[in-house]
């Protein structure tokens, strides 16, 4: 039962410390800033009119490439390699671009390895359905648009 009473008294000698710690500073409040992005819902639910290939093109898309090029839909507009569209493909050509996704580029790893033929050639048909107006703006580039983010500052 003593242990019991000196255990209790130190937990409540504890709390009151920590309590009377807590008060004694002013609670600090830092500026919060969420950032938004106006999305066309309809354009990201609208159904995709793509072949068989266009539609595997687009998941090697969104799984190998989106993440440096970003080309499709709503852009970061800054992204590590270059937008890639059906612009690149014809300005490239097919074979060149074939080359550049297996052998790669100083900045960009080579899929030789990680994707078979077929699938170089699915990516390459998604390329070539995604348009040069969904190239970023250079108003969007230098955050100007109403579709770049916005910052929105607020706090608790």
């Amino acid at each position: 039962m003593r242990v019991d009473r000196k255990r209790a008294r130190c937990i409540a000698l504890l709390c009151a410390a920590v309590g009377a710690g807590a008060q004694a500073q002013p609670p600090v409040t830092t500026p919060l800033t969420v950032l938004t992005r106006p999305y066309d819902t309809k354009q990201l639910l609208a159904g995709l009119r793509l072949s068989a290939d266009a539609r595997q093109g687009r998941a090697l898309w969104l799984q190998r490439c989106a993440y440096c090029h970003d080309g499709v839909g709503q852009p970061t507009y800054r992204t590590m390699g270059p937008w890639l569209g059906a612009d690149s493909v014809q300005q490239l050509g097919p074979a060149a671009m074939r080359a550049i996704i297996a052998v790669g580029t100083e900045r960009m790893p080579g899929f030789r390895y990680a994707l078979r033929p077929q699938q170089v050639e699915q990516l390459i048909e998604f390329l070539n359905t995604v348009p040069a107006d969904q190239k970023p703006t250079p108003e969007q580039l230098a955050r100007k648009s109403p579709g770049a983010a916005a910052p929105i500052s607020g706090g608790p």
